[in-house]
């Protein structure tokens, strides 16, 4: 029982490795937040000066500017909807791929066939 003497040890490194991978991922979230709310914001400013100008801009023109800077703030959201939840069965066993999934109801099919026959057998 001498390994017993490391799990504090484990623990404590996988909890120190977890908060890091999320401190990560949030610094990298919100760089990513920082650089488009920059680009939506240089895209609406370039418009207003446009417009402050008095330079002639078609309906189309700042429609297209509009719709740049609205996709540009909408961009992670998207990307955001398409994920799904993951729970800590998935994280510990790992997520189950369609694949999997038609493999394991194959095997179950075979499994449920052959003790039907076994019963059968025995009537």
């Amino acid at each position: 029982m001498s390994g017993t003497q490391y799990i504090p040890h484990v623990l404590y490194s996988t909890a120190l490795t977890s908060i890091s991978m999320h401190l990560l991922w949030q610094r990298k979230t919100a760089d990513e937040d920082r650089a488009r709310f920059k680009a939506q914001t240089s895209i609406l400013q370039d418009l207003i000066e446009q417009l402050r100008s008095g330079k002639s801009i078609s309906n189309e023109e700042i429609t297209k500017s509009r719709s740049l800077a609205r996709m540009h703030g909408e961009g992670k959201q998207s990307l955001d909807k398409e994920r799904t939840s993951i729970r800590w069965m998935d994280v510990l066993w790992g997520r189950k791929t369609p694949a999997d999934l038609s493999v394991s109801d194959e095997w179950e099919r075979k499994d449920l066939e052959q003790i039907r026959k076994e019963i059968e057998a025995e009537h």
